[in-house]
């Protein structure tokens, strides 16, 4: 496994156990909603970071 595959899957591990707990505590909804917020704006990075690439290398 290379290093990137490690990183992901301790991360997918982490998000995980914090989904087993939200479902415990009652708080899934929530969770899965906070979730959504930080996956849009992690494409909103990613778009913005792709457009100044792309802009650049023209």
């Amino acid at each position: 496994m290379t290093g990137w595959q490690i990183t992901g899957a301790a991360i997918v591990a982490y998000l995980l156990l914090l989904a087993r707990s939200a479902w415990k505590q009652g708080e899934f909804r929530q969770y899965l909603r906070s979730l959504a917020i930080v996956a849009a704006l992690c494409g909103i990075v990613a778009g913005a970071v792709a457009a100044a690439m792309a802009l650049d290398s023209q």
